[in-house]
């Protein structure tokens, strides 16, 4: 379990502070909650039940950097994933996103790195969600990464686009 001071990713704020444990009455039970303040807006708090499991599911302890560097030289190693159909691929891999499965969401960033080439060369682009999925895909990693291993986010995801190719 988490607890004040812990430093974890949220998957849909990236490194955030347990900053408080605080309790709240609501709908006629006392609930308890975690406030979340994230490292890059420390003038935003977000309050989480800390007892729902699908938040918790989103919560996730920093990974040591000796397993990141693991991960990193296992992506040129990653099998790409596609889904034809685009509603499809927007759901899948925004559960790829929530879940945080750091893995995962290279294999889904590499995914889409290679499907853009691809498109690139018949001049088109990107639909709209996978850009949005890559963003959010880059946001966590590169926070995690770049926060863990004291390295530059643009050199880190320099290395990490490099490694797609590879």
């Amino acid at each position: 379990m988490y607890s004040v001071g812990n430093i974890v990713i949220y998957t849909l704020y990236g490194i955030c502070t347990i900053t408080e444990e605080t309790e709240r009455f609501f709908n006629g039970v006392n609930t308890k909650y975690f406030v979340l303040v994230p490292l890059s807006d420390t003038k935003t708090k977000i309050t989480v039940p800390a007892e729902n499991p699908i938040t918790l599911s989103r919560i996730h302890s920093l990974l040591p950097s000796n397993e990141i560097e693991a991960i990193i030289e296992e992506i040129p190693f990653l099998e790409t994933i596609w889904i034809e159909n685009d509603n499809q691929r927007k759901k899948e891999f925004g559960d790829i996103i929530k879940a945080g499965n750091r893995k995962e969401i290279l294999q889904m960033m590499k995914s889409i790195h290679t499907h853009a080439l691809g498109l690139k060369n018949k001049g088109r682009k990107l639909h709209v969600s996978d850009e949005q999925c890559m963003r959010d895909g880059e946001k966590l990693i590169l926070d995690e990464f770049s926060y863990v291993l004291g390295k530059d986010r643009i050199l880190l995801a320099s290395e990490i686009k490099n490694k797609f190719s590879a």
